[in-house]
């Protein structure tokens, strides 16, 4: 890949150690993926009210050579891998900044444990394993630009919930969130966390039951930039993402944005601005 200022970096491929603990956990944790000066650049972005990813330095998240090659590996098939183009696409992009005393209640779900569908539906998104081969669905790359401290409000899993085949608990099977559940404070009781220092990423497939927490650490707030990224074969999010903007990216950056659809092995390869996702 070529990053922004040019210099062509070599993306790291997923290794056997992070598909075994994926596919049995749901997620993986890279650590220290980003450097100090990068760090302190997005941060001044993100406390300066930037509100997702596609612009200055925190646009290079997007493509960071640390997780284009697992989530080619998560999301592709080798017929539409090109030097050219991403294999996969971006949906969506947004910043979160949670200061110590942040109470989950903020939110419109209360942080309930969620997932993008229930998990013992097959659907678009589900999470599949055939042929040895991982196929993702919706996978989100969480940036932490602060540490993260385990208990003290990071997002928490429940690790393996991504293959579960039975219901949750709740009375509405088609429920996507543990909401009315008795089993609810098991559930949670039951989700692991993480501790990573700041410049991290944190990457999961939508498909695991996860849940947002109270922000209880009182050295520093979180500051995360959630990116969801899909298959060149379904979409999820409407994206709303302006052309002027989109047009400012390198070209194989752009290819994350690109519509939709595919006709044939490398049928749809670059982005334009008739040939976008909406």
């Amino acid at each position: 890949m070529t990053a922004s200022n040019g210099r062509t970096v070599e993306a790291v491929p997923m290794t056997e150690e992070q598909k075994f603990f994926f596919d049995l956990r749901g997620w993986i944790l890279l650590p220290a993926v980003l450097n100090d000066a990068e760090i302190e650049e997005m941060k001044a972005e993100a406390y300066g009210g930037a509100k997702n990813n596609f612009e200055g330095k925190l646009q290079e998240t997007l493509d960071h050579p640390a997780i284009v090659g697992i989530l080619a590996e998560l999301l592709s098939e080798e017929p539409f891998v090109s030097e050219e183009s991403y294999s996969f696409r971006c949906e969506s992009s947004f910043i979160t900044i949670r200061p110590p005393g942040w109470s989950k209640m903020e939110r419109s779900d209360g942080g309930l444990p969620h997932v993008v569908r229930p998990p013992q539906q097959a659907n678009a998104m589900r999470y599949q394993v055939a042929g040895k081969k991982i196929f993702a669905g919706l996978t989100r790359v969480v940036w932490e630009l602060e540490e993260v401290v385990e208990g003290q409000g990071g997002t928490t899993f429940l690790s393996g919930s991504h293959k579960a085949h039975f219901n949750y608990g709740g009375p509405d099977p088609w429920r996507p969130n543990v909401e009315e559940s008795p089993w609810e404070g098991s559930i949670r009781d039951a989700m692991d966390g993480y501790s990573c220092p700041a410049g991290s990423a944190v990457i999961f497939t939508e498909s695991l039951v996860h849940a947002a927490n109270d922000w209880t650490n009182p050295n520093n707030p979180r500051c995360a930039v959630f990116n969801c990224y899909n298959s060149l074969w379904a979409q999820w999010h409407r994206l709303n993402l302006a052309h002027e903007t989109i047009e400012t990216m390198p070209p194989k950056r752009q290819s994350l944005f690109r519509g939709t659809w595919q006709l044939g092995p490398g049928g749809n390869q670059a982005y334009s601005i008739d040939n976008r996702s909406l």
